[in-house]
């Protein structure tokens, strides 16, 4: 373990990754048929979630204001892309094309992260994922859902909306 992070921050990393794998087995074993593995997967998964939830809660003491919490979430967005693109120039400088590709990819769709409007208590907003990507598609009442994807070039149904 690192010197310059805690026990419990090294717990909440790795039931997230845990968390996070457990899903990506429990969509294989149902792609071959196995409905018990998958379910087993996903429970897995979910008490991990659990996990992270708890620890986080822990880590980071009380959540402050909607406002303090989106002006800390779009900072952390904003790290996290100078993040990729470090890690992106990083992997092509080490001939890794596709971790590069992979890495692009991110870093496109964190800019959708960080242009979410900030709308008052009461918007009508249909907020969408990328499933293959990660960008976020936002519309309000009486728009249009989201198209093709500007980044990876899904077809809409790819998308899945968001409920709170």
């Amino acid at each position: 373990m690192s010197a310059d992070i805690s026990p419990l921050a090294m717990a909440f990393l790795r039931q997230a990754q845990a968390a996070a794998k457990n899903r990506i087995r429990a969509q294989k074993a149902a792609q071959e048929g196995n409905a018990e593995a998958a379910l087993l997967f996903m429970a897995l998964a979910e008490a991990q979630d659990v996990h992270v939830k708890k620890t986080m809660l822990f880590l980071r003491g009380r959540l402050e204001s909607t406002a303090d919490n989106l002006a800390e979430t779009l900072q952390e967005a904003r790290e996290l892309a100078v993040d990729l693109l470090e890690a992106t120039i990083l992997a092509q400088a080490e001939g890794d094309k596709a971790g590069g590709a992979l890495l692009t990819q991110m870093a496109k769709s964190m800019v959708s992260h960080l242009a979410l409007p900030c709308m008052p208590c009461g918007s009508r907003l249909h907020v969408y994922v990328c499933t293959i990507c990660g960008h976020i598609h936002v519309s309000g009442a009486g728009e249009q859902g989201p198209g093709r994807c500007p980044v990876c070039q899904a077809v809409p149904e790819k998308f899945t909306e968001v409920a709170a």
